[in-house]
């Protein structure tokens, strides 16, 4: 994967945690350094409920994918999620 892109993508994670009560003290550089959700202090739980809380913010059209859990333990993971999150929205909003 392009390093650009994985930027990118940690840095929508950075700001969507940002903006989520709970987690508003995980700085961007935090984001960007770790590997794990672990390494950011969240748990397996904390995750799922980021990811439909993503949704949410999407318009709430998708439901969450039992396929991504597996994706969820490391922070490439999760902002990849995310990625496929905002095209699936994309996707929805040209048809």
């Amino acid at each position: 994967m392009c390093p650009d892109l994985v930027a990118v993508d940690r840095r929508n994670l950075a700001d969507f945690l940002a903006s989520q009560p709970g987690f508003e003290a995980i700085t961007a550089e935090q984001v960007a350094a770790a590997r794990t959700r672990d390494d950011l202090g969240l748990s397996s739980l904390q995750v799922i409920l980021v990811m439909v809380n993503y949704l949410a913010a999407t318009g709430g059209e998708h439901a969450f994918r039992p396929d991504w859990v597996a994706r969820l333990d490391d922070v490439d993971g999760i902002a990849s999620v995310m990625r496929d999150i905002d095209s699936l929205t994309m996707s929805s909003a040209r048809s």
